[in-house]
């Protein structure tokens, strides 16, 4: 898989020579890296500044998030299946939302081809100071930017004195608590550090104000059809910090899948005529702590099945589910001489499944997952 990484930062913050410089360093450690620009002219002047020997692909005259999705997905395609690269990096336009541009970039079309690592943003220092200066939706823009960012680098310090470095630093740090924070002088940065300091970014005790959030992706690869009323009750379930889904989905009575997406709390199903590779892209706020599709269809039923059993609410992964599953089929908590064996475990199971109220294919669905696990149980060497 390809490391991605999505550059963002206002307009005027140094983001090109953030990228040349980045580019050198990663060259410099044998990596070969390749670019998408994004400039909101008809005429790609920053992409001069990259070399010719570093793959490149330009979207010009307009923001990547409000270009038609099938312009970008054919730029990343091209340079995906033409170019050989270890590390790509995007840098969006000083007008691009997060949220937004990775909804464009990260297609169901590619996206397990690629390693999301996450948003480095940067921030003149001088420039947000004087923030409040900004017309009302410009600024909104410029603090989204701010808080979606995985890794922060206060850029231009040079210019700041020890108060003002001060002030940026609280407010930085207020709008985006989970962020690490570097300061930069010409975007000069030991970018070797990038990846350890987004993946082992600050944790902090939850606040009066609720649960630190943090922007993330998943991919979900989908292993069957799914009915459209569960897909959904699941869509239902998630929380308002879910922004985007997209994907393709097989549906049990249709011949191809359907492209589904989640936008504003809006579905929106539109059926394909080829096969493609179903599986869905999530974007939002701590996604890891939302259970996925196939996770949430059985889950559904096992609450009916062990309605006393809280723990099955916090199942959020196939992992989760396995533990629970697995619990049961080991029957660990009888003594010994009353234990059960694993297949009398399943017919038991099955059985307390068969009584609940659920539709011919969530029993299925979970039945299916319990073989799988019976399975894996009995090899000797489980």
């Amino acid at each position: 898989m390809k490391d991605v990484y999505l550059l963002s930062g206002f307009l005027g913050s140094g983001k090109t020579t953030l990228l040349v410089k980045w580019i050198t360093q990663l060259k410099n450690q044998g990596l070969r890296p390749a670019v998408i620009m994004n400039e909101l002219g008809a005429l790609g002047f920053d992409s001069d500044a990259v070399e010719d020997d570093v793959p490149l692909r330009e979207l010009l005259d307009g923001c990547i998030c409000c270009s038609p999705a099938e312009k970008t997905e054919a730029q990343i395609q091209q340079i995906m299946y033409q170019e050989e690269f270890d590390v790509l990096l995007i840098e969006t336009t000083g007008a691009a939302h997060p949220v937004a541009s990775l909804d464009v970039i990260l297609s169901p079309l590619f996206a397990d081809h690629f390693s999301f690592k996450g948003i480095v943003t940067l921030v003149d220092g001088v420039r947000f100071l004087k923030r409040d200066t900004l017309p009302i939706q410009t600024k909104a823009l410029y603090l989204e930017q701010i808080r979606h960012g995985h890794l922060v680098i206060l850029n231009k310090i040079d210019l700041l004195d020890e108060e003002e470095k001060e002030e940026a630093h609280f407010t930085l740090h207020q709008l985006n608590q989970g962020a690490r924070l570097v300061e930069t002088v010409h975007a000069t940065f030991d970018f070797s550090q990038v990846e350890n300091l987004i993946t082992t970014r600050k944790k902090h005790e939850p606040s009066r104000i609720g649960k630190e959030l943090q922007l993330g992706t998943r991919l979900e690869k989908l292993r069957r059809p799914y009915p459209q009323y569960i897909v959904e009750e699941w869509v239902q379930s998630l929380p308002d910090t879910i922004y985007r889904i997209k994907g393709y989905i097989q549906l049990p009575s249709s011949t191809h899948p359907h492209l589904f997406q989640l936008a504003y709390g809006m579905t929106q199903w539109i059926p394909e005529d080829v096969k493609v590779k179903t599986q869905l892209v999530v974007i939002g706020e701590n996604v890891e702590d939302t259970p996925t599709l196939e996770v949430f269809a059985m889950q559904s039923v096992l609450k009916k099945v062990y309605p006393e059993r809280n723990r099955i609410n916090k199942v959020v992964s196939l992992a989760d589910l396995a533990q629970v599953i697995d619990e049961e089929l080991l029957d660990q908590q009888s003594h010994p001489r009353t234990r059960k064996t694993i297949h009398q475990k399943q017919q038991f199971l099955l059985s307390k499944l068969q009584a609940v109220d659920c539709s011919n294919w969530e029993e299925n669905c979970l039945t299916t997952f319990i073989e799988e696990r019976v399975g894996i149980l009995s090899t000797p060497s489980h």
